[in-house]
């Protein structure tokens, strides 16, 4: 990675704590101090002037992206009008209905960054198609519904969108093994059955987040997905129109 210290003031790791001690008190379900590290230093290092998440919940891992392209932008790695998009089903935050999505974001992020963020709701990951052009995306954040097959379906719909080489965080890989009280295998299937370049926090050891890179042939890895897709037994029901919106049968699997 590059130094960026002397632009964030102190270590990346440490930079990371602050944010994580700071956020909301309301704020559930969200980023690990581990997590946050790893989503940081991941958007750091990419050079994206374009950040995109689905699943933006509270919005603190928003408010995480958006301080990295903001550190980005600032050590002349990026351009000055980098962008964070992210994408949620519901216009509200699912543990606590007062509390609007990303609102997390806007209480931890100076009004000046806010301005480089856009919420889109309600979207599911489909829509990115109608904002994004193929190949245009080079980071990707999918932390959504982790039921099967759910984070598989958000890949899949965001494949024409993503180019090659680009990378995608996703978290919970490691949920039902970190969490036993929750068994929902969606985010660990995808993420333990892809063979593609992968990368996870070092330093844990039941890592709950990871990254993968996107290979030259996508079609190839269109496969990969369709296979997962139908290799497990899904852990929820999706409508037959998303499911043909995608030109995806269930009677395939």
């Amino acid at each position: 990675m590059k130094d960026f210290e002397s632009v964030i003031g102190r270590q990346p790791d440490a930079f990371c704590d602050t944010i994580v001690t700071e956020r909301p008190q309301w704020v559930t379900g969200s980023l690990s101090h581990s997590d946050t590290r790893f989503l940081f230093k991941t958007a750091l290092k990419d050079d994206a002037s374009v950040a995109v998440e689905i699943g933006t919940a509270s919005g603190f891992s928003t408010a995480v992206l958006c301080h990295a392209l903001n550190f980005a932008s600032q050590a002349g790695a990026i351009s000055a009008d980098f962008q964070v998009i992210s994408y949620d089903i519901s216009p509200t935050f699912y543990a606590d209905r007062s509390k609007r999505v990303g609102d997390a974001a806007r209480e931890q992020l100076l009004p000046e960054l806010m301005k480089h963020v856009t919420f889109r709701h309600p979207a599911f990951a489909l829509n990115l198609r109608q904002h994004h052009g193929n190949d245009a995306i080079k980071f990707l954040f999918i932390d959504a519904n982790h039921k099967h097959p759910w984070p598989a379906l958000d890949l899949l719909a965001a494949l024409d969108c993503l180019s090659p080489g680009a990378v995608v965080v996703l978290h919970d890989i490691n949920l039902p093994i970190e969490h036993p009280e929750i068994q929902i295998w969606g985010a660990k299937y995808l993420f333990d059955d892809l063979k593609v370049e992968k990368e996870v926090p070092q330093a844990c050891e039941v890592p709950n987040i990871g990254s993968i890179k996107i290979p030259e042939d996508k079609e190839q890895f269109r496969a990969q997905l369709l296979q997962i897709l139908f290799a497990h037994e899904w852990e929820t029901d999706v409508r037959e129109d998303y499911l043909a919106r995608m030109d995806i049968t269930k009677g395939s699997q």
